[in-house]
């Protein structure tokens, strides 16, 4: 049986925790292993692109320009396999704190949002 055909995906994680939702601190090297066992779990690996990638975007809730550091990761995985990718990016904005999360698609880009009641209740805990 032939091995099925993968698509190319990529998404950046910001180096830091958001602002708005939280204290705009970086992440310690717990978070970044998490994400490596969840990578190595869903999909038996990943690339990590050396260095990182500066950016910048209007912020959707408050409008204002973010200025922005972030890893960029690449990932091998069958069309079937990108549901996974989504949901493991969804638990992803939760665990760093982010609003969004970029991802690449073989060329085609979305943005994996954290669900607004969660984003509301992780701003609301580090408000308290």
């Amino acid at each position: 049986m032939p091995a099925p055909k993968l698509v190319q995906t990529e998404f950046l994680i910001p180096i830091r925790r958001d602002s708005e939702m939280s204290d705009g601190g970086e992440h310690p090297a717990a978070a970044w292993e998490w994400l490596r066992e969840r990578l190595w779990d869903e999909f038996g690996g990943a690339t990590k692109a050396p260095g990182l990638y500066e950016g910048f975007y209007r912020d959707p809730d408050t409008g204002g320009q973010v200025d922005d550091e972030s890893r960029k990761y690449m990932v091998a995985l069958p069309k079937s396999r990108l549901k996974a990718l989504r949901h493991l990016l969804e638990d992803a904005c939760l665990f760093f704190q982010q609003k969004c999360i970029y991802l690449n698609v073989a060329g085609q880009v979305e943005f994996v949002e954290l669900h607004k009641a969660a984003r509301h209740e992780s701003k609301k805990r580090h408000s308290s």
